[in-house]
Protein backbone atom coordinates (compact mmCIF):
# COMPACT_ATOMS: atom_id res chain seq x y z
CA UNK A 1 0.00 0.00 0.00
CA UNK A 2 1.40 3.38 -0.51
CA UNK A 3 2.14 5.16 2.49
CA UNK A 4 1.13 8.44 0.50
CA UNK A 5 -2.32 6.99 -0.40
CA UNK A 6 -4.98 9.87 -0.97
CA UNK A 7 -8.38 9.36 0.73
CA UNK A 8 -11.21 9.33 -1.66
CA UNK A 9 -12.94 12.20 0.35
CA UNK A 10 -10.48 15.17 -0.01
CA UNK A 11 -8.94 14.26 -3.13
CA UNK A 12 -10.85 17.50 -4.12
CA UNK A 13 -9.62 19.27 -1.93
CA UNK A 14 -5.68 18.27 -2.10
CA UNK A 15 -6.51 18.81 -6.17
CA UNK A 16 -6.42 22.33 -5.03
CA UNK A 17 -3.41 22.72 -3.76
CA UNK A 18 -0.59 24.20 -5.46
CA UNK A 19 1.35 21.43 -6.07
CA UNK A 20 -1.49 20.96 -8.54
CA UNK A 21 -1.77 23.90 -10.90
CA UNK A 22 -0.30 23.29 -14.23
CA UNK A 23 3.23 24.42 -14.84
CA UNK A 24 3.03 25.62 -18.21
CA UNK A 25 3.55 28.92 -17.85
CA UNK A 26 7.21 30.65 -16.76
CA UNK A 27 5.94 32.18 -14.05
CA UNK A 28 4.68 28.71 -12.69
CA UNK A 29 7.68 26.90 -13.68
CA UNK A 30 10.01 29.27 -11.56
CA UNK A 31 7.53 28.84 -8.60
CA UNK A 32 7.53 24.62 -8.90
CA UNK A 33 11.47 25.08 -9.40
CA UNK A 34 12.24 27.10 -6.13
CA UNK A 35 14.46 23.90 -4.64
CA UNK A 36 16.81 23.98 -7.98
CA UNK A 37 19.70 26.33 -8.61
CA UNK A 38 20.39 28.08 -11.64
CA UNK A 39 23.76 27.24 -12.81
CA UNK A 40 24.24 30.43 -14.79
CA UNK A 41 26.68 29.15 -17.42
CA UNK A 42 28.38 31.37 -19.88
CA UNK A 43 26.14 31.59 -22.99
CA UNK A 44 26.90 28.38 -25.30
CA UNK A 45 27.59 29.51 -28.85
CA UNK A 46 25.14 27.65 -31.22
CA UNK A 47 25.82 26.52 -35.01
CA UNK A 48 24.32 29.33 -37.33
CA UNK A 49 22.48 25.75 -38.64
CA UNK A 50 21.38 24.41 -35.63
CA UNK A 51 18.39 24.74 -33.87
CA UNK A 52 19.06 26.75 -30.16
CA UNK A 53 17.62 25.10 -27.66
CA UNK A 54 18.55 27.49 -25.31
CA UNK A 55 19.72 25.17 -22.63
CA UNK A 56 19.63 26.20 -18.97
CA UNK A 57 21.16 23.58 -16.41
CA UNK A 58 19.56 23.95 -12.94
CA UNK A 59 21.59 22.51 -10.00
CA UNK A 60 19.40 20.04 -8.04
CA UNK A 61 21.36 18.47 -5.72
CA UNK A 62 25.45 19.45 -5.15
CA UNK A 63 26.59 17.15 -8.49
CA UNK A 64 23.94 16.73 -10.03
CA UNK A 65 22.22 19.65 -12.68
CA UNK A 66 19.20 18.79 -14.63
CA UNK A 67 17.48 20.18 -18.17
CA UNK A 68 13.29 20.23 -17.79
CA UNK A 69 12.07 20.36 -21.06
CA UNK A 70 8.69 21.73 -21.71
CA UNK A 71 4.79 20.02 -20.55
CA UNK A 72 4.29 19.53 -24.48
CA UNK A 73 3.93 16.97 -27.09
CA UNK A 74 7.21 16.96 -29.49
CA UNK A 75 6.86 19.55 -31.57
CA UNK A 76 9.10 21.65 -34.22
CA UNK A 77 8.95 24.49 -32.14
CA UNK A 78 10.37 22.73 -29.08
CA UNK A 79 12.71 20.79 -31.23
CA UNK A 80 11.26 17.62 -28.94
CA UNK A 81 12.63 19.07 -25.67
CA UNK A 82 9.89 17.74 -23.50
CA UNK A 83 11.88 16.04 -21.01
CA UNK A 84 13.81 16.14 -18.28
CA UNK A 85 17.64 14.89 -18.23
CA UNK A 86 20.35 15.17 -15.71
CA UNK A 87 23.93 15.19 -15.32
CA UNK A 88 25.51 13.84 -12.38
CA UNK A 89 29.47 15.19 -11.96
CA UNK A 90 31.85 12.47 -10.81
CA UNK A 91 35.25 12.85 -9.73
CA UNK A 92 36.83 12.59 -13.51
CA UNK A 93 33.93 12.04 -15.55
CA UNK A 94 30.00 13.22 -15.94
CA UNK A 95 27.25 10.11 -15.34
CA UNK A 96 24.21 10.82 -17.58
CA UNK A 97 20.45 10.08 -17.15
CA UNK A 98 18.70 10.13 -20.02
CA UNK A 99 19.67 12.21 -23.18
CA UNK A 100 17.54 14.29 -24.64
CA UNK A 101 15.60 13.84 -28.13
CA UNK A 102 18.40 14.79 -30.84
CA UNK A 103 22.20 14.57 -31.53
CA UNK A 104 21.73 18.19 -31.56
CA UNK A 105 20.52 18.75 -28.63
CA UNK A 106 22.90 16.19 -26.99
CA UNK A 107 25.91 18.51 -28.13
CA UNK A 108 24.20 21.55 -27.06
CA UNK A 109 23.22 19.99 -23.73
CA UNK A 110 27.27 18.76 -23.19
CA UNK A 111 28.50 22.30 -24.25
CA UNK A 112 26.55 23.65 -21.74
CA UNK A 113 27.60 21.50 -18.93
CA UNK A 114 31.15 21.60 -20.29
CA UNK A 115 31.20 25.54 -18.62
CA UNK A 116 30.30 23.98 -15.22
CA UNK A 117 33.29 21.05 -15.70
CA UNK A 118 35.25 19.77 -18.48
CA UNK A 119 34.91 16.23 -17.91
CA UNK A 120 34.35 13.38 -20.62
CA UNK A 121 30.82 11.57 -20.08
CA UNK A 122 31.36 8.32 -19.59
CA UNK A 123 28.53 6.47 -18.47
CA UNK A 124 24.62 7.07 -19.66
CA UNK A 125 21.73 5.40 -17.91
CA UNK A 126 18.72 5.14 -19.12
CA UNK A 127 15.11 5.83 -18.02
CA UNK A 128 12.92 3.78 -20.63
CA UNK A 129 12.32 2.90 -23.76
CA UNK A 130 10.48 5.94 -25.44
CA UNK A 131 12.45 7.76 -27.98
CA UNK A 132 12.55 11.41 -26.06
CA UNK A 133 14.73 10.19 -23.43
CA UNK A 134 17.45 8.58 -25.48
CA UNK A 135 17.62 10.00 -28.89
CA UNK A 136 21.01 12.03 -27.76
CA UNK A 137 22.70 8.73 -27.36
CA UNK A 138 24.76 8.41 -30.33
CA UNK A 139 26.47 11.89 -29.61
CA UNK A 140 27.96 10.55 -26.27
CA UNK A 141 29.03 7.29 -28.38
CA UNK A 142 30.66 9.14 -31.39
CA UNK A 143 32.28 11.82 -29.45
CA UNK A 144 33.35 10.53 -26.02
CA UNK A 145 33.31 6.81 -26.63
CA UNK A 146 30.18 6.47 -23.80
CA UNK A 147 29.01 3.11 -22.61
CA UNK A 148 25.34 2.98 -22.63
CA UNK A 149 23.54 1.26 -20.00
CA UNK A 150 19.52 0.63 -20.40
CA UNK A 151 16.57 -1.62 -20.98
CA UNK A 152 17.45 -4.61 -23.48
CA UNK A 153 13.80 -3.57 -25.37
CA UNK A 154 15.27 -0.93 -26.93
CA UNK A 155 17.83 -2.99 -28.75
CA UNK A 156 14.53 -5.28 -29.21
CA UNK A 157 12.44 -2.76 -30.49
CA UNK A 158 14.21 -0.02 -32.10
CA UNK A 159 16.68 -0.28 -34.99
CA UNK A 160 19.20 1.87 -37.04
CA UNK A 161 16.88 3.35 -39.81
CA UNK A 162 13.69 3.18 -38.34
CA UNK A 163 11.63 6.37 -38.26
CA UNK A 164 10.26 7.11 -34.79
CA UNK A 165 7.98 10.01 -33.71
CA UNK A 166 11.04 12.49 -33.32
CA UNK A 167 12.41 11.71 -36.94
CA UNK A 168 8.94 12.40 -38.21
CA UNK A 169 8.08 15.32 -35.99
CA UNK A 170 11.55 17.12 -36.01
CA UNK A 171 13.02 19.40 -38.33
CA UNK A 172 16.41 18.69 -40.46
CA UNK A 173 18.48 21.42 -38.21
CA UNK A 174 16.79 19.55 -34.89
CA UNK A 175 17.41 15.84 -36.02
CA UNK A 176 20.43 15.96 -38.28
CA UNK A 177 23.34 13.39 -37.13
CA UNK A 178 20.58 11.10 -35.05
CA UNK A 179 21.06 7.62 -35.18
CA UNK A 180 19.81 4.77 -33.33
CA UNK A 181 22.26 2.89 -31.37
CA UNK A 182 21.89 -0.04 -29.41
CA UNK A 183 22.52 -0.07 -25.42
CA UNK A 184 25.59 -1.49 -24.77
CA UNK A 185 24.26 -3.07 -21.49
CA UNK A 186 21.41 -3.90 -19.47
CA UNK A 187 20.43 -5.28 -16.09
CA UNK A 188 17.36 -7.68 -15.25
CA UNK A 189 17.94 -7.16 -11.31
CA UNK A 190 18.98 -4.02 -9.37
CA UNK A 191 22.82 -3.17 -9.29
CA UNK A 192 24.80 -1.05 -7.53
CA UNK A 193 28.44 0.90 -8.22
CA UNK A 194 30.35 3.85 -7.50
CA UNK A 195 32.22 5.66 -9.70
CA UNK A 196 34.83 7.65 -7.86
CA UNK A 197 33.11 8.07 -4.40
CA UNK A 198 29.56 8.61 -5.68
CA UNK A 199 27.30 5.75 -5.26
CA UNK A 200 24.45 4.96 -7.94
CA UNK A 201 21.47 2.27 -7.47
CA UNK A 202 20.05 1.60 -10.73
CA UNK A 203 16.97 -0.42 -10.44
CA UNK A 204 14.23 -1.74 -12.48
CA UNK A 205 10.65 -1.91 -11.70
CA UNK A 206 9.39 -4.12 -15.43
CA UNK A 207 6.28 -2.91 -17.09
CA UNK A 208 5.22 0.57 -15.10
CA UNK A 209 5.14 3.57 -17.72
CA UNK A 210 6.58 1.68 -20.35
CA UNK A 211 7.12 -2.40 -21.27
CA UNK A 212 10.21 -1.52 -18.96
CA UNK A 213 11.27 0.96 -16.27
CA UNK A 214 14.15 1.73 -14.64
CA UNK A 215 14.87 4.35 -11.17
CA UNK A 216 18.02 5.99 -10.61
CA UNK A 217 18.60 6.35 -6.38
CA UNK A 218 21.50 8.13 -5.13
CA UNK A 219 21.31 7.54 -1.48
CA UNK A 220 24.09 9.87 -0.11
CA UNK A 221 22.49 12.77 -1.82
CA UNK A 222 19.01 11.86 -1.14
CA UNK A 223 17.45 12.31 -4.81
CA UNK A 224 15.98 9.43 -7.32
CA UNK A 225 15.93 9.92 -10.48
CA UNK A 226 12.54 8.82 -11.28
CA UNK A 227 12.10 9.09 -15.22
CA UNK A 228 8.43 8.72 -16.50
CA UNK A 229 7.17 6.67 -13.27
CA UNK A 230 6.66 10.52 -11.97
CA UNK A 231 5.19 13.52 -13.84
CA UNK A 232 3.97 16.52 -12.36
CA UNK A 233 1.75 19.24 -13.81
CA UNK A 234 0.76 17.16 -16.76
CA UNK A 235 -1.06 13.68 -17.81
CA UNK A 236 1.42 10.81 -17.72
CA UNK A 237 0.92 8.90 -20.70
CA UNK A 238 -0.16 4.92 -20.17
CA UNK A 239 -0.03 3.83 -23.77
CA UNK A 240 2.31 0.53 -22.99
CA UNK A 241 2.62 0.83 -19.45
CA UNK A 242 0.77 -0.86 -16.36
CA UNK A 243 -1.11 1.16 -13.52
CA UNK A 244 -0.26 -1.62 -11.08
CA UNK A 245 2.88 -1.55 -12.44
CA UNK A 246 3.21 2.04 -11.72
CA UNK A 247 1.53 2.26 -8.10
CA UNK A 248 4.06 -0.66 -7.38
CA UNK A 249 6.90 1.47 -8.66
CA UNK A 250 5.80 4.56 -6.74
CA UNK A 251 5.49 2.42 -3.66
CA UNK A 252 9.40 1.03 -4.41
CA UNK A 253 10.64 4.53 -4.71
CA UNK A 254 8.55 6.55 -1.97
CA UNK A 255 9.59 3.79 0.48
CA UNK A 256 13.34 4.88 -0.11
CA UNK A 257 15.37 8.00 2.31
CA UNK A 258 14.97 10.84 -0.37
CA UNK A 259 14.29 14.39 -0.03
CA UNK A 260 14.75 15.49 -4.18
CA UNK A 261 13.44 13.32 -6.67
CA UNK A 262 13.51 14.49 -10.92
CA UNK A 263 10.21 13.25 -12.53
CA UNK A 264 10.45 12.69 -16.44
CA UNK A 265 8.08 15.42 -17.19
CA UNK A 266 7.55 18.34 -15.08
CA UNK A 267 9.46 20.80 -12.56
CA UNK A 268 8.40 19.77 -9.02
CA UNK A 269 11.42 18.25 -7.64
CA UNK A 270 10.89 18.37 -3.61
CA UNK A 271 8.83 15.48 -1.46
CA UNK A 272 6.09 16.92 -3.11
CA UNK A 273 7.35 15.61 -6.28
CA UNK A 274 5.59 12.01 -6.70
CA UNK A 275 2.17 13.23 -5.35
CA UNK A 276 0.24 13.71 -8.16
CA UNK A 277 1.65 10.45 -9.73
CA UNK A 278 0.25 8.71 -6.77
CA UNK A 279 -2.96 10.67 -6.57
CA UNK A 280 -4.02 9.88 -10.41
CA UNK A 281 -2.46 5.83 -10.35
CA UNK A 282 -4.43 5.56 -7.41
CA UNK A 283 -8.00 7.19 -8.28
CA UNK A 284 -7.45 5.99 -11.77
CA UNK A 285 -7.33 2.02 -10.65
CA UNK A 286 -10.16 3.01 -7.44
CA UNK A 287 -12.61 4.16 -10.02
CA UNK A 288 -12.25 1.93 -13.21
CA UNK A 289 -12.27 -1.23 -10.96
CA UNK A 290 -15.36 0.93 -9.21
CA UNK A 291 -17.27 1.55 -12.45
CA UNK A 292 -16.54 -2.42 -13.74
CA UNK A 293 -18.17 -3.70 -10.47
CA UNK A 294 -21.12 -1.78 -11.81
CA UNK A 295 -21.06 -3.17 -14.89
CA UNK A 296 -19.73 -0.67 -17.03
CA UNK A 297 -18.27 -1.93 -20.07
CA UNK A 298 -15.78 -0.52 -22.71
CA UNK A 299 -17.85 1.00 -24.82
CA UNK A 300 -19.25 3.32 -20.99
CA UNK A 301 -15.37 3.44 -18.74
CA UNK A 302 -14.37 7.15 -19.73
CA UNK A 303 -17.56 8.75 -19.40
CA UNK A 304 -17.64 6.83 -16.40
CA UNK A 305 -14.22 7.97 -15.31
CA UNK A 306 -13.68 11.66 -16.44
CA UNK A 307 -11.20 12.28 -13.27
CA UNK A 308 -12.06 16.12 -12.84
CA UNK A 309 -9.61 16.64 -10.65
CA UNK A 310 -7.03 16.85 -13.36
CA UNK A 311 -9.01 18.02 -16.37
CA UNK A 312 -6.62 21.41 -15.96
CA UNK A 313 -3.44 19.65 -16.23
CA UNK A 314 -1.43 19.41 -19.03
CA UNK A 315 -2.51 16.94 -21.85
CA UNK A 316 -5.50 15.69 -20.23
CA UNK A 317 -7.93 16.00 -23.26
CA UNK A 318 -5.23 14.04 -24.90
CA UNK A 319 -4.22 11.50 -23.09
CA UNK A 320 -6.83 10.95 -20.38
CA UNK A 321 -8.93 9.09 -22.18
CA UNK A 322 -6.56 6.58 -23.35
CA UNK A 323 -5.38 5.80 -20.24
CA UNK A 324 -8.51 4.83 -19.05
CA UNK A 325 -9.57 2.45 -21.59
CA UNK A 326 -6.23 0.83 -21.09
CA UNK A 327 -6.90 0.49 -17.56
CA UNK A 328 -10.39 -1.19 -18.25
CA UNK A 329 -8.17 -3.91 -20.70
CA UNK A 330 -5.42 -4.30 -17.99
CA UNK A 331 -8.22 -5.09 -15.37
CA UNK A 332 -10.24 -7.21 -17.81
CA UNK A 333 -7.80 -8.90 -19.98
CA UNK A 334 -4.98 -8.25 -18.49
CA UNK A 335 -2.17 -6.23 -20.50
CA UNK A 336 -2.48 -6.11 -24.20
CA UNK A 337 0.80 -7.35 -25.67
CA UNK A 338 3.63 -4.42 -26.03
CA UNK A 339 2.74 -3.06 -29.80
CA UNK A 340 5.56 -1.27 -30.57
CA UNK A 341 4.85 2.18 -31.70
CA UNK A 342 7.68 4.33 -33.25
Amino acid sequence: MLKKMINPLVISVIALLPLMSACSSDSSKKEATTTAKEAAPAKVAVASDEFDYKLEPKQVSENVWCFFGALDMPTKENGGNMSNNCYIKTSDSWVLWDTGASYIYAKQAYAAMSKIADLPVKTILLSHEHDDHWLGNNYYKEIHGAKIVGPESINKNYHEGDITRMFRILTENQIRGTKIIPVDEWNAEPIKFKIGVTDFEYVPVGNGHSVSDYFLYMPNEKLILAGDLVMNGRVTSNRDGSVVGQIDALDKMDKLDWSTMIPGHGFIIDRKADDESIMYFSQLKELVEGAMEDDIDETGIVEAVPMLDFKDKKMYELLHALNVSRTYLEFDMGLPEHEVVH
